[in-house]
């Protein structure tokens, strides 16, 4: 909770605040501040009343303050849906606001980032941002981050903060856990422990979503071997940290950080990196074409079964309006079917003939010819309106959502949500408002790579991963790179580390 100004005199005054966004270089879709704005953007106590309670980092400091000992200086939280470049202004009005709060200088620094920003002329933007910091306040000022699990960390990144804590799982439900946490380090640092030694290692390996589950294997028996390692004698924190392969910067790659004594981070982190080396064949995924999978949700006859999109993953940068999927469920006969597609200029031109009146148009393909053409569309518009709420799923549970206007489309048996805010399915409730009961609905396309399963996996009989084209494509070999600095695994099967 955040203090009171009577108690904040007895306590180390400690800074919260933090950005969040994951770039997709390959995104014609720029970052700018209003993106922040439409997603939450948020400073001072606007911030603790937006995200105390939430299932967030900044809600897991909030929470733990007080038991850490610590007085939250609330500064801003700035998130947006993952896109393309972050623009240079944004960027810094963002950091700027942060630094606002950090006069006169606080006793330590709270920071929840993401870890895979890219901003016009910063490669590392979330170094950028956490050194700005560290300039304002000084080098004896401890500062704590949280990070996302597919974050791109950067040896910059790590030498500008004290600590990094990544999550433990995807889908990702820690992110309050992995804000207690940061919380309780920063605790015992302001009350007197020793900086910890950082051990760093960055392997040469590209993962994809969908390979990456942290209940499955390998990273089931991986990231049970990474707690083992942290609970040895001398160890802070330890956190294995994925990546982002869809960015053409020089500092991807899979990471591991330990914090603690310096031999016991070194053993942990040698032992992790080769652990992970040795399973890197096992990350390859399987995917299913669009007719066929579409074709084998048909013939299933009963659901839902969940047909998933990864190369059209809104939560990795993609626009959200490829329509190869959309086109194999019409071409099909698929019924009882839904489908998102993010399309504004559609989902306005649909609100306007209104629930009950006959919509004719062509839907989604604007964005990238990867991504498919534009669809024709012809059908009955069964909701139309403006959606917003709260996320009720173990995703950011508490924090708001907006879609912005919605309009359904029922064309035969497929139901077309169309939405004018791209849509992260990371919830039953960006598809329920919209009039879709996924729990009676025979097949469900989810532009995403693996995070449907937070809300949808206990509901489901069956999922398949389909293989369309587009900006966040499992087949990195695929992937148009001219920036990488050397040889990755599986680009190049003879990769060697270390």
């Amino acid at each position: 909770m955040l203090a009171q100004p009577s108690e904040i005199g007895s306590k180390p005054r400690v800074l919260v605040g933090g950005i969040w966004h994951e770039t997709n270089s390959f995104s014609p879709v720029p970052t700018d501040l209003d993106a922040f704005r439409r997603f939450l953007f948020v400073e001072g106590v606007e911030m603790v009343a937006a995200l105390s309670g939430t299932n967030t980092e900044i809600g897991g400091m909030l929470a733990a303050a007080d038991a850490a000992g610590i007085a939250p200086i609330p500064a801003c939280w700035a998130g947006a849906v993952p896109s393309g470049m972050v623009l240079r202004q944004a960027l810094d009005h963002v950091v700027d606001t942060l630094l606002a709060a950090a006069i006169p200088p606080p006793d330590g620094v709270l920071l929840a980032l993401h870890g895979a920003m890219v901003a016009e002329g910063v490669d590392e933007a979330d170094a950028y941002a956490v050194q700005r910091v560290r300039d304002a306040v000084g080098p004896d000022i401890p500062i704590v981050c949280t990070i996302d699990y597919h974050a791109n960390v950067s040896a910059a990144l790590v030498a500008a903060a004290d600590v990094l804590i990544g999550y433990d799982t995807l889908p990702h439900i820690d992110m309050a856990s992995r804000g207690r946490e940061a919380a309780e380090v920063m605790g015992r640092l302001l009350a007197g422990m020793a900086r910890p030694a950082k051990a760093f290692r960055k392997l040469p390996l590209l993962t994809v979503p969908q390979m990456q589950g942290t209940a499955d294997a390998p990273m089931r028996e991986l990231m049970a071997l990474c707690h083992r390692l942290e609970a040895e004698p001398g160890m802070l924190t330890c956190s294995i940290v994925v990546g982002f392969p869809y960015c053409d910067t020089p500092h991807l790659g899979l990471s591991v950080l330990a914090y603690g004594a310096m031999e016991a981070a070194e053993r942990a982190a040698d032992t992790l990196a080769a652990a992970i080396w040795a399973q890197r064949a096992a990350f390859k995924p399987t995917l299913t074409s669009a007719g066929d999978a579409v074709g084998a949700a048909v013939r299933a006859n009963r659901g839902p079964i969940f047909l998933v999109e990864p190369a059209d993953n809104v939560g990795g940068g993609a626009p959200g309006d490829g329509t190869d999927l959309l086109r194999a469920l019409i071409d099909g006969g698929a019924e009882d079917a839904a489908c998102v597609i993010w399309d504004p200029a559609a989902a306005a031109a649909a609100t306007r003939v209104g629930v009950g009146g006959r919509f004719h148009g062509q839907v989604g393909g604007h964005t990238l010819a990867l991504h498919g053409q534009p669809v024709a569309l012809e059908g009955t518009v069964t909701f139309a309106g403006e959606i917003r709420y709260l996320r009720d799923s173990s995703w950011m549970t508490g924090q708001p959502a907006n879609l912005g206007l919605v309009a359904t489309i029922r064309a035969g048996g497929v139901s077309v949500i169309l939405t004018t805010e791209r849509a992260m399915p990371f919830d039953t409730l960006h598809l329920r408002m919209a009039g879709v009961e996924p729990e009676h609905t025979k097949m469900i396309t989810m532009k995403c790579g693996s995070a449907w399963a937070t809300a949808f996996a206990d509901m489901a009989i069956g999922h398949i991963y389909v293989d369309t084209p587009g900006i966040c494509t499992s087949n990195l070999e695929r992937m148009a790179y001219t920036r990488l600095p050397h040889s990755f695994y599986p680009l190049d099967p003879d990769t060697t580390w270390p």
